[in-house]
């Protein structure tokens, strides 16, 4: 059978990764998502989704799965996950109201939402060092306004008319509204 011939040299055209946003939001988000993720399993026995359910839980009392799924910005099955092994665990409670599953943490479940806050807000320290005041909110004033082009983020330019995918074709209809983490 014949080798398929490699290609030795690098493309003509490629991404930059010094230049795409994408590369360092995703070099970021790995980092403190796998991170989080070993530091809060060591410390706590929860992987960072677990700590994500439980914060929103601690944020907002009573959220079904999606809402909870619409807050942190994870898959549904994830969610599913997270809960059924939070609830096993005893740290988080599940109420049956007018048809909908409501989700509440527990007394243990407050006790370790407690007991992790301060190390997520030490990791989120950490990340900011070396920038001013003003530039942790431009930053954040960056990051809302990315977080809600997200919607129009997987969509296929050349499904919606863009040939050539070079975003010339007309702009999409509104977005579906979203709410922000």
């Amino acid at each position: 059978m014949e080798q398929a011939r490699l290609q030795r040299t690098r493309l003509p055209r490629t991404i930059d990764r010094e230049a795409y946003t994408p590369a360092y939001l995703a070099l970021v988000s790995n980092a403190l998502s796998w991170g989080g993720s070993q530091l809060y399993t060591r410390r706590f026995g929860v992987g960072v989704n677990d700590w994500r359910v439980i914060s929103a839980l601690g944020n907002h009392p009573g959220s079904t799965a999606v809402e909870v799924c619409t807050v942190v910005g994870l898959d549904k099955s994830v969610v599913s996950r997270c809960v059924a092994g939070l609830a096993e665990r005893g740290l988080v409670g599940i109420e049956r109201t007018d048809g909908h599953r409501r989700l509440f943490l527990t007394q243990d479940g407050v006790r370790l939402h407690d007991e992790l806050l301060p190390l997520a807000l030490h990791r989120e320290q950490v990340l900011l060092e070396g920038l001013e005041a003003s530039e942790v909110e431009q930053l954040k004033s960056f990051l809302r306004r990315m977080f809600l082009n997200l919607p129009r983020l997987n969509d296929d330019p050349v499904r919606d008319g863009d040939p050539t995918g070079t975003g010339t074709a007309s702009p999409p209809g509104p977005s579906p509204e979203i709410v922000a983490p």
